[in-house]
């Protein structure tokens, strides 16, 4: 298949693991190690309507090397390879011929100076471009990796701990004519210390990535993306009278991006402090304040972050904020915890001042409850602006349960919300999810069920709602026949990433209109199972997703279906395996047609513990 001439290199490592000689155990002077693996010749097909028909002999399987020099503590590793793994033939959930290595190593485990070494490499991997709350769109393409960390921790001296990490990967989407990439590394440092009762810490991180996105659902050309970052900060804590602590930290982070030209930079730093007292077992008490100089670099980052770009938000303005909360707590009883509040919020934004004080409280209840178990929490709010003196009424509540009844085990929750406070202070949020389960078995015969739901959506703004909804189900004889189904459908505001669409991190209305994704669709599968005999084993499934999508004026109607079917049989060490493939998928907005690719496999399979 298409992997097979790429991998040669890997090929070769594998044949001279799987000739190393037979034997019960090796140890060679200081060196004790095993070799254990799964050799697969077989037949092999693929075809499509935008690739050539392939049919090949293929030697496939994986390996595993692992061992030890001198001992475990001083020094251990392990390697995995694996050659043309697809989903036809293995469980590696590749549509195409997946190849590909991963090593690590351990070192000093057993002293106060550990370290560890990872590295990986995979060819023609599949992926996934994601779409919140529906079935992922299929990718395929080449990664590597690569991570280094070590520590220190001597008694009575500062810990301190280091990494660095880096890797690329280069990718395609099925049914678009887009490629993406993207390269990154960073560095983390980080120690602590105890001093005269003194708890401290500090931390540095530093990294950058490069992306190409491809505009798989928007049409237009493909986004390149820059990002640095670095961030460090210093926390301190001490015990206090009353069995309580005090603690402060101070953090400072700045980034640089560049989208399409658009560059954007910033710092921003944050102070806070809390402290806490406990007087009486029933009785609490605390106070707090956090400050930050850039309230738009926090939104920023917060879009960096998730992988987005930021690239009309204005950062020129002065922004800050503070937040100052004091509380009481007491607990009447064992199962019941309330609370009391009061809470002070200033910012300066976008050339405004805004303010709102806030004073409510909350109520926590647990219980045994007709057979089960039941927890509940209501939080009341009213929220004075300084702007209009108006005084808004907010509140949440969340129920959890979960008991037996007639059998049946079941849990469910909800939760909901009315002006839930938001980072900015000028927009409130409301929102609902709820989950439900249930699940029984009678001898061999089961079943079980589940739904779930959410919506959020900033009070006082229309169109800014996202939501879903899913739901599930299996029944089965166990080991005669299991199957199972599940539907989702969800809608809302995204950002587009490399990784796909992500939720929006913030609020709507911070963002131009071009940085934002609408999409709406469903998706649903099913699947039968079956061991009818014993080491026999049957699998077919179907799933499809259909959606909807538009950004910067351009719409897409997109799809994907996948059906997968395999036939397992074992003897001893021998598998006999069978398996077919078949994926579709397209984009309107690619100008193209949907791509199709199938795959069929046929072979052997023989497990082999070398020593």
């Amino acid at each position: 298949m298409r992997g097979s001439l790429r991998v040669a290199g890997l090929f070769e490592a594998a044949i001279l693991l799987l000739a190393w000689p037979i034997a019960a155990q090796v140890r060679t002077g200081l060196l004790s190690s095993s070799l254990s693996g799964v050799v697969s010749p077989g037949y092999s097909a693929s075809y499509g309507n935008m690739t050539s028909s392939e049919h090949n002999w293929v030697m496939g399987g994986t390996a595993t090397y692992s061992g030890a020099f001198y001992n475990p503590n001083f020094l251990s590793f392990n390697a995995n390879v694996y050659l043309n793994q697809s989903r036809a033939n293995s469980d590696f959930q590749s549509i195409s011929d997946a190849s590909g290595v991963s090593a690590s190593a351990n070192i000093f485990g057993g002293s106060h100076f550990p370290g560890s070494i990872t590295y990986s490499k995979a060819y023609n991997q599949e992926g996934n471009y994601a779409v919140p709350g529906l079935a992922n769109f299929v990718t395929h393409g080449n990664n590597d990796s690569f991570g280094v960390n070590w520590s220190e921790n001597l008694p009575d001296a500062p810990s301190f701990s280091a990494g660095f990490q880096m890797g690329s990967s280069q990718y395609s989407v099925y049914g678009a004519n887009d490629q993406g990439n993207t390269k990154f590394h960073s560095v983390n440092l980080h120690s602590a210390y105890t001093l005269a009762g003194f708890n401290m810490g500090a931390y540095y991180s530093d990294g950058d990535s490069h992306s190409l996105i491809p505009q798989v659902v928007a049409g237009d050309q493909d986004t390149e993306v820059r990002s640095d970052g670095s961030a460090y900060g210093f926390n301190i804590s001490h015990k206090l009278p009353l069995n309580g602590s005090v603690s402060a930290a101070v953090n400072r982070s700045d980034w640089d991006t560049d989208y399409l030209g658009n560059n954007s930079t910033g710092t921003i730093d944050i102070f806070n402090a809390l402290a806490a007292v406990h007087p009486t077992e029933k009785l609490s008490f605390s106070a707090s304040a956090t400050y930050s100089d850039n309230l738009s670099g926090q939104l920023i980052e917060s879009i960096v972050a998730a992988g987005g770009v930021a690239s009309g938000l204005n950062t020129s303005d002065t922004s800050d904020s503070l937040d100052v909360e004091g509380s009481a707590g007491y607990a009447p009883t064992a199962h019941v915890q309330t609370t009391a509040y009061v809470e002070r919020r200033t910012q300066d934004f976008l050339g405004e001042n805004y303010g709102v004080t806030s004073y409510g409280g909350s109520a926590a209840y647990s219980h045994p409850l007709l057979d089960g178990y039941f927890s509940s929490t209501l939080n009341m709010t009213a929220n004075v602006t300084d702007e209009t003196g108006e005084d808004i009424l907010g509140f949440s509540t969340n129920e959890n349960y979960s008991s037996e009844i007639l059998g049946w085990k079941v849990s469910g929750s909800f939760g909901y919300a009315q002006n839930a406070q938001t980072l900015l202070v000028t927009y409130m949020s409301s929102f609902y999810n709820y989950t439900g389960t249930a699940r029984r078995r009678w001898g061999k015969l089961y079943m079980s069920a589940g739904a779930g739901g959410a919506r959020t959506a900033l009070t006082q703004q229309a169109g800014t709602a996202n939501g879903s909804q899913s739901y599930s189900g299996s029944v089965g004889y166990s080991p005669w026949i299991t199957a199972n189904g599940s539907y989702s459908r969800s809608s809302g505001q995204a950002l587009e990433t490399g990784s796909g669409l992500v939720p929006v991190p913030v609020l709507p209305p911070v963002f131009t209109s071009g940085l934002v994704s609408l999409y709406g669709g469903n998706s649903y599968s099913v699947g039968v199972s079956s061991s009818p005999i014993k080491k026999l084993m049957l699998a077919v499934a179907y799933a499809r997703s259909t959606s909807n999508t538009s950004s910067a004026g351009t719409s897409s109607a997109n799809q994907n279906s996948e059906f997968t079917s395999t036939i397992q049989y074992q003897t001893r060490k021998l598998s006999y395996n069978s398996g077919y493939a078949r994926l579709e998928q397209g984009f309107s907005a690619s100008g193209t047609q949907p791509e199709v690719i199938s795959s069929f496999y046929i072979g052997v399979s023989r497990w082999f513990n070398f020593f």
